[in-house]
């Protein structure tokens, strides 16, 4: 689907709102567009309308309080959407998809890519969580000679965008 596609700017907004990164550091993941479809593929079109529902929804609502309270206690619970929102944030900050429970498979169906599995080993790779913990995915790359000796970072700004 293209970048153009105004759920896949949805669903790009969403992210932001949930991952706490903005859309240019998740664009710059390269993982943006695999999600979506892999998303799309795996739930189908009404459980992601669901989703995109209640996330456009939240961001209708000023960022505080308000916001946060509205996906505790409406999208986090929502039965449908609700593990979709949590599956969302696992897959950007650990690449990783977690197979959905079985009563969300019962009730909305079930497909065969629905096993807990990483979508392709850059998913691994460009998960947000090596850049929260201001490191690098061990395995894929070296984090440069004499690096150990260099302190940590203390705090990285992440914005909404």
């Amino acid at each position: 689907m293209p970048a153009a596609d105004p759920f896949f700017s949805l669903f790009l907004r969403l992210s932001a709102l949930l991952s706490g990164f903005n859309r240019v550091e998740l664009m710059g993941t390269g993982m943006a567009q695999r999600y979506y479809t892999l998303m799309m593929q795996i739930t189908g079109e009404a459980a992601m309308g669901q989703l995109l529902t209640l996330g456009e929804q939240a961001l209708q609502l000023k960022e505080g309080k308000a916001q946060k309270r509205f996906i505790e206690t409406r999208l986090f619970v929502d039965a449908q959407a609700g593990p979709l929102a949590r599956n969302l944030i696992t897959l950007w900050y650990l690449g990783l998809w977690n197979q959905l429970p079985m009563d969300w498979r019962n009730r909305y169906g079930a497909h065969a890519l629905d096993s807990t599995h990483y979508p392709s080993s850059e998913a691994y790779a460009q998960g947000l969580v090596w850049q929260a913990m201001h490191s690098h995915p061990q395995g894929t790359h070296q984090p440069g000679f004499g690096s150990w000796a260099l302190p940590p970072v203390q705090e990285a700004q992440h914005g909404q965008g």
